[in-house]
């Protein structure tokens, strides 16, 4: 089965991050909700409070096949400024392991030097990111190991993406089609 890591700072986008979480559960993947800092609850952008599954540092970041970074203002913030969490990124892309980040969170793949040479993220937000690849006519870029998407409104269609890296057409296709995506 597959395992899936999302990280949840402070002031994530719900949207997204919910999404994600509620997609590849449906698909049968493993998904933890990793908070980024010792506390297991936080809070989104728009005061949706929840508790996370996990902390940062008590999870097993080796038995995850994908880390994936939710979007949101400040949450993007905290995990771009986060160096334990760029140490963990750097050591998932040099054991060819999947990135993935959506809406402002491309950013933390950024800092941490792991962010591919093709990306989208929420529009306006690449000067912030600042790196050269940035493509605005896609919802989800993959480049290679590393899968990102613009926005709140793309959420699905990245989750979808995720569940097809990990599971295949065939999971893809069954959970979307139950989704009415």
């Amino acid at each position: 089965m597959a395992k899936v890591a999302v990280i949840m700072a402070n002031g994530f986008e719900e949207i997204e991050a919910l999404s994600i979480v509620d997609i590849l559960r449906r698909g049968g993947v493993e998904v933890s909700m990793v908070a980024l800092e010792s506390n297991l609850s936080v809070s989104g952008a728009h005061g949706v409070n929840l508790n996370s599954d996990i902390t940062f540092d008590e999870y097993d970041f080796s038995q995850a096949d994908i880390i994936v970074l939710p979007g949101g203002l400040p949450g993007a913030e905290y995990l771009a400024k986060s160096q334990k969490l760029a140490t963990k990124l750097k050591e998932a892309k040099s054991n060819n392991k999947k990135l993935a980040a959506i809406c402002a969170a491309p950013w933390a793949l950024s800092t941490a030097k792991v962010l591919g040479e093709k990306y989208t993220c929420y529009p306006g937000f690449e000067t912030t990111v600042n790196h050269n690849g940035y493509n605005p006519d896609k919802n989800v870029v993959i480049d290679g190991n590393i899968i990102t998407s613009r926005g709140p409104a793309t959420a699905m269609e990245f989750a979808l993406a995720l569940l097809k890296e990990l599971c295949g057409e065939e999971k893809y296709n069954q959970v979307k089609s139950g989704l009415l995506f």
